[in-house]
């Protein structure tokens, strides 16, 4: 009898601890298909939002017609400047938990399919500018939580540009350490480790 309990025991055990991580991995995945449909939402209430006219004026020559395009792409990408995004510009933050190896800046392979599913939606609209904001929990040295969570924001962004192709110009990394955590939380609560996506308006 003992023996059958010895063995009857660790198979149990290895049975509930997986069925506990098949249920946390479904809800992860349900929370981030959810995201992914607040982020969609976003951008695309931000780019039906009205846009300030612009007045242009252009002087064509006939013998210089790849002068007037060069002008006019000149003028599209000044229209795009994301690095001078104003610090009281209206936005939408969508928040997802990236995961990164311990202690590091490097992407979880865990996360890089979420990280193509942003890139596809953020492909969606070429013209939004988006503020990527890496956060960290309160524990640990705040000035270290700090770099850590500039450093993922920058690696969030490279992964997006680099392996997805979207315009790096159009996404700002942020790091913001432990200074804004989650609001009816622990500051210390892992939950706070978080990048945010947050669009800006038009």
């Amino acid at each position: 009898m003992k023996t059958l309990v010895r063995t009857a025991l660790p198979r149990l055990s290895a049975v509930l601890l997986a069925s506990c991580v098949s249920v946390s991995m479904a809800y992860a995945a349900e929370d981030d298909a959810a995201k992914l449909k607040e982020l969609e939402r976003a951008l695309a209430s931000q780019d039906s939002a009205p846009k300030p006219k612009v007045r242009t004026r252009a002087i064509v020559f006939d013998n210089e017609p790849q002068a007037a395009s060069s002008e006019s792409a000149k003028v599209a990408s000044a229209a795009l400047d994301c690095a001078s995004v104003p610090p009281d510009a209206q936005v939408v933050g969508v928040d997802f938990q990236i995961q990164f190896n311990v202690g590091s800046a490097t992407v979880s392979p865990a996360s890089e399919s979420t990280l193509t599913q942003i890139s596809k939606i953020l492909a969606l609209s070429p013209n939004r500018c988006v503020l990527v904001e890496g956060h960290t929990d309160a524990s640990g040295n705040p000035d270290k939580n700090l770099t850590l969570s500039r450093d993922r924001a920058n690696s969030v962004v490279n992964y997006i540009a680099d392996k997805n192709g979207v315009d790096r110009k159009r996404l700002v990394p942020l790091g913001k350490g432990s200074s804004d955590t989650l609001k009816n939380l622990d500051p210390r609560d892992p939950k706070n480790r978080r990048v945010v996506f947050k669009v800006v308006a038009g």
